[in-house]
């Protein structure tokens, strides 16, 4: 099934030029791993959605196996109020297809933990499973009354306000209150469910510009050649920019960077192009109506369209 964490992002403190995830339960720093994002993911899914305390919330809970020379660590457990393993949470990268050896991997760490649920997750897809009188059966969460915890809200109902989004590394620097708010709609409606393109979280060892141009993307598919990655990072020098990644026949041919805040102050070439090697400027004013007006759906919907535009 669809993971119930998968609209939820991990936060992110920049370091330098480097950005690292950051735990609000713990309030400690990790190096930016695929493992421990999905398990961020999780952590806001609880805090956001559910009705579970952060206080019974237990992170890489040593576990001894018999066959372990070394005791592994549980990515997540929730403890009940007797302080007793309810659920074991297994996180794995997004990468990882989740199968039958996963699963018996879940099932050995259970057996020293003895929770009576346990989830398999990749942030993407879940695999929840109940383990009752040693019988191990698949289940869905949240569809039956005594099931650990409830979710209290939708993720709709969620207020998601600009600073919401900074923490989460999708916007920085300053705008005026009206195109403030115009942005944090924008990110807002992006990442819903309204829209349908596939997520994914890409990594890039390098980058055109002053910036890393590793995210959370969104991937519209143009035609069948084409698609693009598209997201929003805000920067270590507190800038916003709207990325967008042209990949054509499963090649990365160029990558399109907008400067927000440059557009938002009504700078018309704020744009800058990579292809063949080379950095271009391009008109944004005229290529994309992003402040224009007030926050618009469509237009949001209708960004592919827009920004396929820089590329011819």
């Amino acid at each position: 099934m669809k993971s119930i964490a998968n609209r939820h992002f991990p936060r992110f403190i920049c370091n330098g030029n480097e950005s690292v995830l950051f735990n609000p339960i713990l309030k400690k720093r990790f190096k930016n791993r695929p493992e421990e994002r999905v398990r961020l993911k999780w952590v806001e899914y609880l805090a956001y959605q559910t009705d579970w305390p952060k206080s019974r919330i237990g992170f890489e809970a040593p576990v001894t196996l018999h066959q372990a020379k070394n005791a592994l660590r549980a990515d997540l457990i929730l403890y009940n109020r007797n302080m007793s393993p309810e659920i074991l949470i297994e996180c794995k990268a997004e990468s990882v297809r989740l199968n039958s050896t996963v699963a018996e991997q879940a099932a050995r760490y259970n057996q020293a933990v003895g929770a009576p649920y346990i989830c398999l997750t990749n942030g993407v897809s879940d695999f929840w499973y109940r383990v009752e009188d040693g019988t191990v059966t698949e289940f869905k969460p949240n569809t039956t009354p005594d099931f650990p915890f409830k979710e209290t809200r939708p993720i709709s109902e969620i207020h998601r306000d600009y600073d919401y989004w900074s923490k989460r590394g999708f916007c920085a620097g300053q705008f005026s209150d009206s195109n403030e708010e115009i942005l944090q709609k924008s990110i807002t409606h992006f990442w819903s469910d309204s829209i349908d393109w596939q997520m994914n979280y890409l990594n890039f060892s390098s980058s055109p510009f002053s910036f890393g141009l590793q995210q959370y993307y969104r991937i519209p598919v143009i035609d069948n050649e084409q698609k693009l990655a598209i997201s929003f990072i805000g920067t270590p020098a507190e800038t916003t920019n709207l990325v967008a990644i042209l990949n054509i026949k499963g090649e990365n041919h160029a990558v399109l960077s907008i400067n927000l805040n440059q557009l938002s102050e009504g700078h018309t070439d704020s744009a800058r192009l990579f292809h063949a090697g080379e950095v271009q400027t391009r008109n944004t004013g005229k290529l994309l109506p992003f402040f224009e007006n007030r926050f618009s759906s469509k237009r949001i919907e209708q960004l592919p369209h827009y920004l396929m535009r820089f590329f011819d």
